[in-house]
């Protein structure tokens, strides 16, 4: 066990944002376990997280958020290394809406920390840290493991990066998810209010996705999931209708975001559509991004 830092250094890592389009909760004693089944999407618009560590007498941990910070202090304190650290996230999309930023963030800080010590974890190593803090602080259950693998996820077994499992749907390579901003939804509140609900529909959803898997039964699953569960009111839903009906290949909610699927060359239209119906919603347009994470840059200090 190293005590102290051999070098000043900053390291970048990106993570790809990811919306959930159903899930389901599965409890176990160990955190590790924890997790949820389900599917979704990453996006290949990400959050990037700077880590900067610098030689101290002792653990100093600043600036990112309550889960990032935790994330480096358990990576420290768990190494024995003492070290003075600045967290910065860019986020291009808001926190506690339902792109997995929360997610991002703490699998972008064990990454872009165990580089600058030299590279000390594997990713799933790194990811399994970050899904633990993920589900003490009640933000999340299974973005990390989504976000390590990438593409379009689905859940298959519950827990952190080296137990849970991830298999992939394939898709077509022109689809683009045209998203919009409604509002802030707590993970926290959706985890204890909804519980009962998300089992019942999540459950449902990743059943009849398994039994024929393809990204029309996804979306249509993910529609039913959001509307039982209650994400969807009625301007909403005649919104992921009409979208639809004018060429979307489905439309659903995610907490506080709505997402329609739909091919490149309907994204101008469907865009106006979506932004009108939705009272000038901030919109975000992205693709899928079928890799997991990146380590941007290393560097001295």
């Amino acid at each position: 066990m190293r005590s102290r830092l051999e070098r000043d250094v900053e390291v970048c890592a990106w993570v790809p944002c990811h919306i959930t389009c159903f899930f389901e909760i599965r409890e176990h004693d160990n955190p590790l376990e924890i997790g949820s089944r389900g599917a979704g999407f990453n996006l290949d618009v990400g959050v990037k997280t700077v880590v900067r560590l610098r030689r101290s007498s002792d653990v100093e941990v600043s600036g990112g958020n309550d889960v990032s910070r935790d994330v480096v202090e358990r990576v420290l304190h768990g190494l024995g290394v003492r070290a003075r650290v600045e967290l910065e996230h860019d986020e291009p999309v808001p926190m506690g809406v339902g792109y997995g930023v929360s997610g991002a963030t703490a699998l972008g800080a064990a990454i872009a920390t165990s580089v600058a010590l030299g590279n000390v974890m594997t990713l799933s190593q790194a990811g399994a840290v970050a899904h633990v803090v993920e589900v003490e602080h009640m933000t999340g259950l299974g973005d990390v493991i989504a976000q390590i693998h990438g593409g379009v996820e689905v859940r298959v077994k519950e827990g952190a990066p080296g137990i849970g499992v991830v298999d992939k749907l394939l898709h077509e390579p022109d689809l683009r998810l045209i998203t919009a901003i409604l509002k802030e939804v707590p993970t926290r509140e959706v985890l204890t209010k909804k519980r009962e609900a998300i089992n019942k529909y999540g459950s449902l959803a990743l059943a009849r996705l398994l039994k024929r898997p393809s990204i029309e039964v996804l979306m249509r699953e993910a529609k039913a999931f959001a509307e039982g569960v209650g994400f969807m009111d009625e301007d909403v839903r005649r919104a992921a209708e009409e979208v639809v009906e004018k060429g979307a290949l489905g439309a659903s909610v995610k907490k506080g975001v709505f997402y329609a699927l739909v091919k490149e060359g309907l994204v101008d239209e469907l865009s106006r559509l979506v932004k009108e119906r939705l009272g000038g919603a901030r919109l975000i347009v992205c693709g899928i991004h079928d890799g997991g994470p990146k380590v941007l840059y290393a560097r001295r200090l």
